[in-house]
């Protein structure tokens, strides 16, 4: 013989207990996944950012390069080294890749540090090979070129 342990007063308040029960759980599950993608989302973003970066270097193309460039970015070319505006950085980009037109880059380390992303690779020329060095910096929610070296390999 079953036992029926239930109030008389109908199934109703058990139902609304069990719906409760289930949206309690629900919704805790839904804000850790959005936070989880949105986390997701921005590793893309910074990802897509020294994929673009490099994306540039590899067809030596300034106009592109300079778009990720902050305001102000520390530019090391073999013939100057300075603080440098987006736009002069672009012109002297510009006319370094028209003296040295690339051939390809070869990316050799890529990585993560608390301040930001940073890749190392050797940007090959019709006349030389260079030492490539590139930081990133996250800012406004994207990260930009901070610092750009291309040195002749020793």
């Amino acid at each position: 013989m079953a036992v029926n342990l239930r109030p008389k007063f109908g199934p109703f308040i058990f139902c609304t207990l069990d719906k409760m029960k289930k949206q309690f759980l629900l919704f805790p599950t839904l804000g850790v996944l959005f936070f989880a993608f949105l986390g997701l989302g921005a590793t893309h973003s910074r990802q897509d950012a020294l994929e673009a970066v490099l994306a540039a270097l590899k067809t030596g193309n300034a106009s592109n390069l300079a778009l990720r460039f902050e305001e102000t970015v520390e530019l090391t070319l073999p013939d100057q080294t300075g603080a440098t505006s987006r736009a002069q950085g672009q012109t002297q980009l510009a006319r370094f890749f028209a003296q040295h037109p690339v051939t390809t880059f070869e990316l050799k380390h890529k990585g993560k540090s608390p301040a930001g992303s940073y890749a190392i690779g050797t940007l090959k020329t019709q006349q030389t090979d260079y030492r490539v060095n590139v930081f990133l910096r996250g800012k406004g929610g994207k990260e930009l070129v901070r610092e750009l070296r291309i040195q002749t390999m020793d």
